[in-house]
């Protein structure tokens, strides 16, 4: 489908009017909350942009630009609010001008509390039929000349299914690095740590095989994928499980959103932040404290919840039939930053 670049916003702003009326009538609050944050999430891959300000009396003050307005929305719930969605600008740095990526997008972040990550899936679903059926009258739509299919239920797919069928590696056994070596049939990265493993059988063994034609939910990722994910039931033999409730969505083969069943063990979730901070020292990426207000959020109690975050604009671009993201935003940063 081509459309002229008017066409395009105007369908951008029907999928935003649109979805708003979707949680709107499901009883969800919209909220907003802070676009600069003085300490940013602790994910080991992600990069935020620092920020610094001044107050009245030309006081320094120093933070960060959101990569997610997870944990701000998280101390929400801890106070008691209800079902609660976000439609945000984010920002993260060392991204790709252009593909799939942009160093600032929209988000849509909703947590439903007294849930887990089952219902988000029926919320996914029935929310990208629904803006399907408004864009195009049925719950199917063409995407770079493949037409994708959302006829429900979606498919399912365990991260660990996935590894032994299209890598053969059984993640049961590989809890630890070298176990995990032991089993890879592909050249790794020098000094490859454990996600390194992961992500390099992920990333060319794994996705490559993702249907196209039809969303595809993987679901049960391995702790160390799953920082801020409850962990799944304990195995019959009383043992604590490898695999957190996290699942991803993949839409004609491209990653577009990512849910949790929520930790709301405060200790818990300290203790996998600092694995974390750990970790990204020995990465050689900047260090930040961990943030107390959010750990005493979830002390104060946080319910059981299930929360997800969406890519807006690659959603749009499944929806419209646009490859590149540079084509969909107005001023994408290969504009702006253009010499």
């Amino acid at each position: 489908m081509q459309l002229g670049f008017l066409a395009i916003q105007k369908k951008r702003a029907l999928i935003l009017r649109k979805t708003r009326e979707f949680f709107q009538a499901k009883g969800f609050l919209e909220v907003e909350t802070p676009m600069f944050v003085r300490l940013p999430g602790m994910e080991p891959y992600l990069n935020p942009l620092p920020f610094e300000f001044s107050d009245e009396k030309d006081k320094k003050h120093k933070g960060y630009v959101i990569t997610s307005p997870e944990y701000s929305l998280k101390k929400l719930l801890s106070m008691g609010f209800p079902k609660i969605f976000e439609i945000a600008r984010v920002f993260r740095q060392n991204e790709s001008f252009g593909g799939v990526h942009n160093p600032e997008f929209s988000m849509i972040e909703w947590y439903r509390p007294r849930a887990d990550y089952r219902k988000i899936m029926q919320d996914t679903q029935n929310l990208i039929c629904f803006l399907s059926r408004v864009l195009h009258k049925k719950e199917r739509f063409k995407f770079n000349g493949q037409i994708i299919d959302l006829k429900k239920p979606w498919p399912k797919i365990s991260v660990k299914q996935a590894f032994l069928k299209f890598s053969g590696i059984n993640l049961d056994k590989a809890r630890n690095l070298k176990d995990f070596k032991k089993q890879v049939k592909i050249s790794l990265p020098k000094n490859a740590s454990w996600d390194d493993v992961f992500y390099t059988v992920f990333l060319n063994q794994i996705e490559p095989n993702f249907p196209k034609n039809r969303p595809l939910i993987v679901y049960d990722y391995p702790l160390p994928q799953a920082s801020l994910a409850k962990r799944t039931p304990r195995l019959r033999s009383g043992q604590e499980s490898f695999y957190a409730e996290r699942f991803e969505l993949y839409l004609g083969g491209m990653e577009i959103a990512n849910c949790f069943s929520e930790l709301t063990d405060a200790r818990e979730q300290e203790k996998r932040l600092k694995q974390e901070k750990a970790l990204r020292k020995q990465l050689g990426k900047d260090v930040y404290e961990i943030d107390k207000d959010f750990i005493q959020a979830l002390k104060s109690g946080l319910p059981e919840t299930g929360g997800i975050a969406l890519g807006l604009d690659r959603l749009e671009m499944l929806l419209l039939d646009i490859q590149n993201i540079n084509d969909l935003l107005i001023l994408p940063a290969k504009e702006l930053f253009r010499k």
